[in-house]
């Protein structure tokens, strides 16, 4: 991939904060790929561009990276392999999300399931639990952390797709780092 250091993306925008009529293509990226500061990259239809953030930010499915010429790359979050995990009500939910907290693993959770990336180590652990495992295929969206910020908005400048200067301050009196 050749360095086209003039296709920056220099600006996040969290998921419908963006103007949808003006994307110019797609970055697929699985969950280890969507946390960067600066990177060269290459959207879907395979053009080069420069990822070059002011800080790292962990990029949800649907946000968009600005380019400079005003068109955006929708984020597309990568099917991956997972383990979706059932478990047999609250009490046995919490005490299997205690086990999976305890290791520090990153969680998604959908519905009343919990899903991890494959390891076949913590999935005979979590069915020693009595949960039952199956292995599926489908973005991993984890959940931010309690220190992360808000819903999908975590890591993100929070713009909107207007300019800074318009009278009022995004920072909702909280940090997103």
């Amino acid at each position: 991939m050749a360095d086209d250091l003039s296709r920056r993306a220099t600006r996040v925008h969290a998921r419908d904060h963006w103007p949808a009529d003006r994307q110019a293509g797609t970055v697929t990226l699985a969950f280890d790929d969507r946390h960067r500061r600066r990177m060269m990259m290459a959207d879907d239809a395979g053009g080069a561009f420069l990822l070059d953030l002011p800080r790292a930010v962990a990029l949800d499915d649907g946000d968009g990276l600005e380019l400079p010429d005003g068109t955006y790359l929708r984020v597309v979050a990568a099917d991956e392999d997972l383990a979706e995990v059932h478990c047999h009500g609250m009490e046995h939910f919490g005490r299997v999300a205690w086990h999976l907290g305890n290791r520090h693993l990153p969680v998604q959770v959908v519905g009343e399931t919990v899903r991890i990336r494959r390891d076949h180590v913590i999935e005979d652990m979590l069915r020693g639990l009595g949960a039952h495992v199956h292995a599926i295929r489908a973005p991993f969206q984890p959940e931010g952390g309690a220190y992360a910020g808000h819903g999908s908005a975590q890591g993100h400048s929070h713009e909107h797709g207007h300019s800074h200067d318009h009278g009022h301050s995004h920072d909702h009196g909280h940090s997103h780092g």
